[in-house]
């Protein structure tokens, strides 16, 4: 027995092939795809359409993942120099800290040896002063001109 049945093909479907064809045409007359085609690479791939279609499955699938690492890599290399910039400001804020606290404490000592050596001066100056005005009221005596001089110094 001989099976002789004819299949037709639905009127949908040639016309779905021919705008796929003059798509391929349209595709295939871009400048970029023509440059392709014609390197080694391209041959190869349009005479292997499995491989071709392998290789743009990869592709498309291999973005995902390509993106979601770079992602990934941005948002640590950002959050990595916003924390880095983060540490150097608090390092340096507590250096300046540290550096007022010293400085400060400088400033009140040299006030106060300041203050300890201008007492030492005015009892010193006071004292001595005391001490040459008495040893010149015995020296030349308490009437005299000299003394008088001496004191009005």
């Amino acid at each position: 027995m001989q099976c002789n049945t004819v299949t037709t093909i639905p009127k949908g479907l040639l016309q779905l092939r021919d705008s796929l064809s003059s798509m391929m045409d349209s595709l295939y007359k871009d400048p970029k795809v023509a440059a392709l085609m014609n390197t080694s690479m391209g041959q190869y791939l349009n005479g292997h359409p499995f491989l071709a279609l392998a290789v743009l499955v990869f592709g498309s699938m291999a973005t995902v993942p390509i993106g979601i690492f770079l992602t990934f890599a941005t948002v640590t290399f950002i959050g990595a120099t916003v924390g880095f910039v983060l540490l150097e400001v608090f390092l340096l804020s507590l250096g300046g800290v540290s550096l007022l606290c010293v400085l400060s404490a400088l400033a009140i000592l040299s006030i106060l040896v300041s203050l300890v050596l201008g007492a030492c001066y005015i009892t010193s100056y006071n004292v001595l002063n005391f001490y040459y005005s008495q040893r010149d009221e015995e020296a030349y005596g308490k009437g005299s001109r000299r003394f008088k001089e001496l004191q009005r110094q």
